[in-house]
């Protein structure tokens, strides 16, 4: 059976996203693999601002750092099952994977482990002055995964629901 991967970079999403991806998974009669990446430097980055605003002293904490883990990983499994609930409504067959490090490099070696035909991939809206510093994970992957990529963005994912607003009145 051929694959559909979703790759869920952050918790913050909305749910277009999930439709877009089980949508067509179910029209290309593919299962629907959703792996969700834990940002491994959470806690730091955590630890950071709190450092820098004076509210903590130099060396973090540990407890911090497994409370930051544990609060990323609570997200992931809330994010997997909204694309569970959605993929079993449309009767599609889905698989969760949680991965620890938002790397590209973790996401090829997933996109190589599993083979999917087709990669769908969030995008945060960044910021015109960030682009020009910075590559997201989405672009990264547009350019170096051996199979298609598509790219969800918030701004489609916010135009989308503004839509569906619209038709609800």
């Amino acid at each position: 059976m051929k694959k559909l991967l979703l790759v869920i970079p952050y918790a913050g999403f909305s749910g277009a996203s999930i439709d877009q991806a089980v949508k067509r998974a179910k029209k290309d009669n593919a299962s629907l693999t959703a792996l969700y990446l834990l940002e491994g430097g959470a806690a730091a980055s955590v630890f950071d601002k709190f450092s820098d605003i004076g509210f903590m002293g130099d060396r973090p904490a540990e407890d911090l750092s497994r409370a930051v883990m544990k609060e990323s990983r609570q997200r992931g499994y809330e994010a997997l099952g909204k694309v569970q609930i959605k993929a079993m409504e449309e009767g599609v067959a889905f698989e969760p994977i949680v991965e620890e490090d938002a790397a590209v490099e973790k996401v090829l070696s997933v996109i190589e482990r599993e083979d999917p035909y087709l990669v769908f991939v969030l995008k945060r809206k960044q910021r015109s002055f960030m682009k020009y510093f910075t590559r997201s994970l989405a672009d990264e992957l547009s350019e170096r995964a051996s199979v298609e990529v598509a790219v969800i963005t918030e701004e489609d994912e916010q135009e989308k629901e503004r839509a569906d607003d619209k038709n609800m009145d």
